[in-house]
């Protein structure tokens, strides 16, 4: 269960700049309040829709969790236009305090979504007054973006209300629309470089990357745009130690656009914020070198730290050893391994967890359930759900960055990734994910290379590594087979394997084998085949009872200690299915339904608080079922009362910790009476039993057969 209040943060690619300040003021706040921010954001963004990167965004499916007390939506961020759909259906079906950091977009439109912003106008009014109370400028020309962006004319109008305010005429000629990008600073230049344009005393560049194509173009020229006329640019993009001169802008007040985010919700939710801001927020300018004011240290101080951070992460991005040593790695356990040494990449990180599907290395559609490895101490793999995502939060109040951890068009799921202080994730870190992703698929198809050479089928009718029927063989059978009285019985192997591939290669070889003869000591001398990597099929005749074939299957390879070493208690499922008229198709899918309704419900135990604990504890009364008579020997191997192992018992498997003591014994007892000529009492002595009455008597009353009966039943596989 979650321990403090969680806000969402909905954003994309929240490595950009424009929203670090955004983050910032969020955690601030969140921290003073004791509250948990977790951040989605993919990390490419493409405005438009590409096929290749279209699974990062099922990290927004993390909107779906009903965990959040309230969510932001960084509403400007969101720019591909399919990506904004799929955000809303997830938004709309949320009834909690939404607040949008940014312009108000129409597509967006919900009654419960309120948008707070800087305002342009006052901003860029905050700009041309500047420029005529500190210096006096009167002839200022001002750049703005598409003319067909409503957002470019609220800046014209900016700039109208200081001219007037001054009693300085508005002109048109001198209000000119680009495209936000540095190609129109670039084209805008030219036109003063080569007369086109008079000089004014000053521009106004409606953003930085524009004024950064001014520069560059006249630096091109070897002109000293000084000696022309100033420039002042709108919105601080900390790239400015890249151009000449260094270039004074506004900076937007985004900072306090988080703390009245978190404001809002707080006040939603019944929390008191001690709320300190109430008007909309002022920017202030960031002095550089483009108009007389002149750069200050502080400013310069920001921008050479922030140069020297880049400088030595690209080296480190460039010469790091990581996706070699990831290569190289055999199993997940070293893969984790190798991340934590590698940790110092990731700059400044407090936590990191990686999350995968439990099935991430298959091809199958993937499990709700997660497997988080802390890749920055030790720490056990836990398990938990997909949409559970206050799992990782530890006992601290702090934000979490959630992004998607995807190869091509396959999601193996994500990491989550908290800071010492009020930072975000920077674009190295998109390099870091695609070489972790990178390396995973490599780690999958290695393992499925190798297991594949092995275990090939290179007949028509049988599977080489097994030699039983392969699907074909078993088709085929099946086809001319008289299917009055008979059953299909189904095992699946490996349905829930929190570390696949801890294991070596030659030991999963050998449990697939252990399990196969499992199935041939079951199947006695009944068909049995071997229908795929991890699926047994028999066709058992004159056994019609399902229940009693499911449990005499489990209780045979419950005694095969090489495939339960491996795999455990949980991994396995058995299914059976009567024929009748079914052909091979449809009894295949009904098949295939039940084992897949039983997975996930073996699937949400291991969601359940103490699952491990009492795992282990079952897989030690199966082992041995001698055990399971001395209560108190049961209750003196877990900490804690016996009424309160029994609640939490009942509570994980749905059935009581006394019965499956029982069915522990009768298991063992349905090997011993099928598979050896034990004696009855025997039988009764190695399953627990002193009294040899009463395990006759118990052993009918679970599973509806004298032991005379039973044993008759399954005489066949003793010849």
């Amino acid at each position: 269960m979650k321990k403090r209040k969680l806000f969402g943060v909905i954003a994309a690619n929240a490595a950009d700049t424009e929203q670090r300040e955004i983050f910032r003021g969020i955690i601030n706040k969140a921290q003073m309040l004791n509250i948990d921010i977790a951040v989605l954001s993919n990390i490419y963004n493409p405005p438009v829709t590409d096929e290749v990167l279209k699974t990062e965004n099922s990290i927004y499916s993390l909107i779906g969790s009903d965990e959040y007390d309230g969510i932001i939506l960084i509403s400007e961020s969101i720019i591909n236009p399919d990506l904004r759909k799929i955000i809303f259906e997830e938004l709309k079906n949320k009834d909690l305090p939404l607040v949008a950091i940014g312009t108000e977009l129409p597509e967006w439109t919900l009654p419960s979504l309120q948008y707070i912003n800087t305002c342009d106008e006052t901003d860029i009014e905050d700009i041309c007054d500047h420029l005529t109370d500190v210096h006096g400028f009167t002839d200022i020309h001002l750049l703005s973006g598409h003319y067909e962006l409503s957002v470019s004319h609220k800046r014209v109008e900016g700039y109208r209300r200081s001219l007037e305010k001054h009693g300085i005429p508005f002109d048109e000629k001198k209000v000119f629309f680009g495209d936000f990008w540095m190609t129109s600073g670039h084209a805008h230049a030219k036109r003063y470089i080569s007369g086109e344009l008079p000089y004014p005393q000053a521009l106004i560049c409606c953003n930085d990357y524009m004024a950064y194509g001014l520069l560059d173009e006249f630096l091109e020229c070897s002109i000293d745009i000084n000696e022309k006329m100033s420039v002042i640019g709108y919105e601080y993009v900390p790239d400015r130690y890249c151009h000449v001169p260094l270039l004074t802008t506004f900076q937007r007040n985004r900072y306090e656009l988080g703390i009245i985010a978190m404001e809002f919700l707080t006040e939603k939710t019944g929390i008191k914020a001690n709320s300190i801001l109430s008007a909309t927020p002022r920017g202030h300018i960031i002095y550089g070198n483009t108009c007389p004011c002149k750069a200050k240290i502080t400013d310069i101080r920001f921008d050479f730290k922030t140069a020297q951070h880049k400088n030595r992460y690209d080296y480190l991005d460039l010469f790091n050893q990581l996706e070699l040593n990831l290569i190289e790695c055999r199993n997940i356990d070293e893969f984790v391994k190798k991340i934590h040494e590698f940790s110092s990449l990731i700059r400044d990180a407090d936590k990191l967890y990686m999350c995968l599907y439990e099935n991430w290395y298959d091809t199958s559609p993937n499990f709700s359930n997660m497997v988080g490895y802390n890749l920055l101490h030790d720490e056990e793999p836990f398990v938990f759900r997909k949409h559970n995502i206050s799992a990782v939060f530890r006992n601290d109040a702090a934000p979490y960055y959630f992004c998607p951890l995807f190869f091509s068009d396959r999601e193996l799921g994500y990491v989550a990734l908290s800071f010492r202080g009020p930072d975000t994730f920077d674009h190295f870190f998109r390099n870091w994910l695609k070489t972790v992703a990178n390396c995973l698929e490599f780690l999958r198809m290695k393992n499925d290379i190798k297991f594949y050479l092995q275990c090939q089928d290179i007949s028509e009718e049988r599977e080489s590594l097994t030699g039983m029927l392969n699907e074909n063989g078993l088709r085929k059978v099946y086809l001319n087979a008289d299917k009055s009285n008979l059953c299909l019985v189904a095992l699946k192997i490996g349905t829930i394997r929190t570390n696949p591939y801890s294991a070596s290669q030659n030991d999963q070889i050998n449990s697939v084998l252990d399990a196969a003869e499992a199935v041939r000591e079951f199947s006695g001398n009944h068909i049995c085949a071997k229908i795929n990597e991890d699926t047994f099929f028999c066709l058992m005749r004159d056994i019609p009872d399902t229940d009693v074939l499911t449990k005499q299957l489990s209780a045979v390879l419950l005694h095969h200690t090489a495939y339960m070493k491996i795999n455990g208690l949980d991994s396995y499922v058995c299914a059976a299915i009567p024929c009748e008229d079914n052909d091979y198709v449809q009894l295949k899918e009904k098949c295939f339904a039940k084992i897949a309704e039983m997975t996930d419900m073996f699937s949400s135990r291991r969601t359940k608080p103490h699952y491990k604990k009492l795992n282990k504890l079952r897989t030690q009364f199966y082992n041995d079922p001698q055990l399971t008579f001395d209560s108190e020997d049961i209750y003196s191997r877990f900490n804690g009362s016996a009424g309160y192992l029994r609640t939490i018992f009942r509570k994980c498997y749905g059935f009581t910790l006394h019965d499956d003591c029982i069915n522990a014994r009768i298991a063992a007892a349905r090997y011993y009476i099928t598979m050896s000529n034990l004696s009855n009492a025997e039988i009764a002595e190695k399953c627990g039993y002193k009294d040899l009455k009463y395990f006759l008597r118990q052993f009918q009353q679970v599973s509806g057969y004298t032991v005379v009966k039973y044993r008759s039943m399954w005489s066949y596989t003793k010849q």
